[in-house]
């Protein structure tokens, strides 16, 4: 599956996205409560008050990157939801294929 994730303003208008593709759980995957909720075919948003919880599960799929372009986008979504974390007036956006 592959997703592009934004980080975004009220407005849509940041312009920070990564591709990323074979790390994100399957709905199917229950013990990732919002990882699992990503829609592979439409769009999923968070908030600044998910993102802890998000970057706790985001650490537990980092054993799912297996080569230099899955490390470099999984590093960029991190650095993403900390952003967003730290920032009430940013969303982070995964779109679906």
């Amino acid at each position: 599956m592959s997703l592009v994730v934004k980080l975004e303003d009220d407005l849509g208008e940041r312009s920070e996205w990564v591709m990323m593709h074979g790390v994100v759980p399957a709905a199917e995957e229950a013990k990732f409560v919002l990882l699992s909720g990503i829609d592979p075919f439409g769009k999923t948003v968070f908030n600044h008050l998910q993102m802890a919880g998000f970057l706790k599960e985001w650490e537990l799929v980092k054993d799912r990157v297996h080569d230099e372009t899955q490390r470099e986008a999984w590093n960029k979504v991190k650095g993403m939801a900390e952003q967003c974390r730290d920032d009430r007036d940013l969303y982070l956006r995964f779109v679906g294929n």
